[in-house]
């Protein structure tokens, strides 16, 4: 017991002569500092009898506790894909999973009423955050200013282990991602001590 009196003593007293030399606190870090990050969403093909044109798709994605969704896609019949051009911005870090998933309205036309039951899932991809950011490249927008911004990617929708369509999106934020601020050396690693 007196042990460990004077262990939380001596720390004590060792707070106010470390407390220049080290002005940070200790704390944990699950993914590291949190940042936004855009989903853009611009058309998805889904295979089969799925989709039909009174069951108009969309398209939820879901980070961390977080979740959106955009509004009914747009058949085109040009690309022969639904078309949303929708972006959903969420706050991330770089360790989280985006879930993408696309999923229908169950409507029927009754010629007196319409039925409307719970929609369902056609397909969905779990995209590691970690794994976009090294695809974001530096845009000047002459409005916006500076903008990390990834290609437009392809995504396999599954169900079941079937691949069920394709989800083409990209990922932009107006903020440097962690892993560009890690290379550059301004990261702020050992509190701010480094300056």
């Amino acid at each position: 017991m007196l042990g460990i009196l004077g262990s939380f003593g001596m720390g004590f007293m060792s707070k106010s002569s470390c407390g220049d030399v080290m002005p940070c606190r200790a704390a944990l870090s699950w993914g590291g500092k949190p940042f936004k990050l855009s989903f853009c969403i611009h058309s998805a093909t889904v295979e089969g009898d799925d989709v039909s044109s009174s069951s108009k798709p969309y398209v939820t994605v879901n980070a961390g506790d977080k979740s959106k969704q955009t509004e009914l896609g747009d058949w085109s019949r040009e690309d022969g894909r639904w078309t949303f051009r929708e972006v959903l911005t969420m706050e991330v870090n770089a360790d989280d999973e985006a879930c993408i998933s696309i999923s229908c309205n169950q409507q029927y036309d009754l010629v007196v009423a319409a039925l409307s039951l719970a929609s369902r899932c056609v397909g969905e991809v779990c995209v590691p955050i970690a794994s976009v950011l090294p695809q974001l490249q530096v845009e000047d927008r002459d409005i916006e200013g500076m903008v990390y911004v990834t290609p437009n990617i392809g995504f396999d929708l599954m169900k079941d282990g079937v691949k069920t369509g394709r989800a083409f999106m990209s990922f932009e934020t107006k903020q440097p991602p962690p892993n560009l601020l890690r290379a550059s050396g301004t990261s702020d690693a050992w509190c701010a001590l480094s300056k």
